[in-house]
């Protein structure tokens, strides 16, 4: 029987309530899966590769199906994400899409996904990052978690069917060198597929795939 993600969320949120705040602890709200973080690895081993000072990405695995047409939604380097808006048809989320600031401009990246009954707005603080999600869905994302570097969000309650994973990778320096973010996926009227990418620059992770 599939455990829902609001009882992993549960876990989750006991098994960091001790955790010392600071920036030396700032990985906090992301699931440390396993010590092979500080050696490189990713979410189910995944290994990732330095890549000198370059700038570079870091992503999410791909939760949901392989239905929709795909898109990448990275905000610009120097804007921030001011808000994430999740839209809901009853206990499943339908689209997502993120409002960020630049130069003292709000502007909104593409809604992916369908117009949905109600919308939940994640506001973020002026020093607040997104540093990692997790899915559940059957061939499409009903139900998400979001996490930043001060705490998690869960949104939808629908059918929880695949496995989660978080980010473990980042470092300190990776989270000082990091410039921008976003959603990437695949959506129609559905959102079917997400994944949050970090772009880090000099000596960030990035994804061996």
């Amino acid at each position: 029987m599939a455990i829902g993600l609001s009882q992993r969320l549960g876990a989750f949120s006991a098994r960091h309530r001790g955790c010392r705040q600071g920036a030396a602890l700032l990985l906090c709200p992301i699931l440390l899966l396993s010590l092979g973080c500080a050696a490189g690895r990713g979410p189910s081993g995944q290994s990732f590769t330095r890549r000198g000072s370059e700038r570079t990405f870091i992503s999410t695995p791909q939760f949901g199906g392989a239905r929709g047409r795909t898109f990448e939604d990275i905000i610009p380097v120097g804007a921030r994400i001011t808000t994430v808006h999740v839209g809901l048809d009853g206990d499943r989320v339908t689209s997502i899409w993120t409002s960020y600031e630049r130069n003292g401009v709000i502007k909104e990246t593409p809604h992916r996904g369908h117009t949905s009954n109600r919308v939940e707005k994640f506001k973020l603080g002026r020093k607040e990052k997104l540093v990692g999600i997790h899915a559940y869905g059957r061939g499409e994302v009903s139900q998400l978690v979001i996490a930043t570097n001060k705490r998690t969000r869960l949104f939808g309650t629908g059918p929880a069917t695949d496995e989660p994973a978080w980010f473990d990778s980042l470092t300190d320096a990776d989270f000082r060198s990091y410039v921008g973010v976003g959603f990437t996926g695949r959506a129609d009227r559905q959102l079917h597929q997400l994944s949050l990418r970090i772009q880090v620059r000099q000596g960030g992770y990035a994804s061996a795939n």
